[in-house]
């Protein structure tokens, strides 16, 4: 058994497909195969179940593939320890955008030799993704812990909390607190899925706080930078997360009789035995974010 065999396993155990498993390596469908079998034939068993093009994880490949993320897992982090004082290691983070936006430029900021890679996923997508060894770091609320296992490890980086906000020319922004009765006669802007786990749930879930009293919604905008656009110039009233209220110079109010919780949690997760240059970076956002 070979290290480059374990990632190529890795690789079409994530992509169930030779073809796309070769694309991501930069190799052959022909040597992929070749180096499957000669995995199996090391092993003494059959790691897939034929299906169509497709490549399924059977039972013994499915107990081999978090150990063989663990075993890269160390090696890359044995690869690091020894590299050159000049190389440039890379970071992959999978994260919701409401999350990027927070959080982008402090994941690695002050970091020489580390290159940053985003993908935008929901949180329990960008959780699958550090499972299954396609990132190295997932970003996501606190709702996501029931979903972790033994082999990932959970940090708090901070929190969100979802504000009431208007624009600096809406009528209402020389006001503090407000009742639902003055928010009644101005238009929302709302989104109707949940910005941290893509499900659809309506108008209701923005943090609007009591799901049997009428408002106004004029706009369904999934997008909170449209969202921000539409509340600076004075046309909308939205819930948005308190830093994207500040760096869009947005006035906040104060909803009298909102008795609902509106911060959410957030944590970096990552496998426990992924690098530890790794595990620093994400220390240092935990000592940077806001206490």
């Amino acid at each position: 058994m070979e290290i480059i065999e374990l990632k190529r396993f890795v690789a079409i155990a994530n992509t169930q497909n030779l073809q796309l498993a070769a694309v991501e390596l930069n190799t052959t469908p022909g040597a992929l195969s070749k180096s499957l079998k000669k995995l199996e034939s090391s092993l003494g068993v059959l790691l897939f179940d034929r299906v169509g093009k497709q490549l399924v994880l059977n039972e013994n490949g499915t107990g081999l593939l978090p150990e063989a993320i663990k075993i890269l897992d160390i090696a890359r982090n044995v690869q690091t320890e020894l590299a050159p004082t000049n190389s440039v290691f890379t970071c992959r983070i999978s994260a919701p955008a409401i999350l990027q936006y927070r959080w982008i430029g402090l994941f690695g900021a002050t970091s020489c030799g580390i290159r940053i890679e985003y993908e935008t996923d929901f949180e329990m997508e960008a959780l699958n993704k550090v499972k299954q060894g396609l990132v190295d770091v997932a970003l996501a609320t606190s709702l996501v812990r029931p979903h972790l296992n033994e082999d990932l490890e959970a940090m708090p980086i901070g929190a969100l909390t979802l504000d009431l906000a208007v624009g600096k020319t809406h009528p209402l922004a020389c006001k503090y607190s407000v009742t639902p009765l003055e928010l009644s006669s101005y238009p929302f802007a709302v989104p109707n899925t949940s910005p941290f786990c893509g499900e659809f749930r309506g108008s209701s879930c923005d943090g609007w706080y009591d799901d049997t009293m009428n408002r106004q919604i004029k706009w369904i905008v999934n997008d909170y930078a449209a969202l921000c656009e539409l509340v600076k110039n004075g046309l909308a009233v939205a819930y948005l997360p308190d830093y994207m209220i500040s760096a869009w110079q947005l006035h906040k109010l104060t909803l009298q009789c909102d008795k609902k919780s509106h911060t959410e949690q957030v944590c970096a997760i990552y496998r426990r035995n992924a690098p530890s240059w790794i595990k620093s970076l994400v220390e240092e956002m935990r000592l940077d974010s806001p206490k």
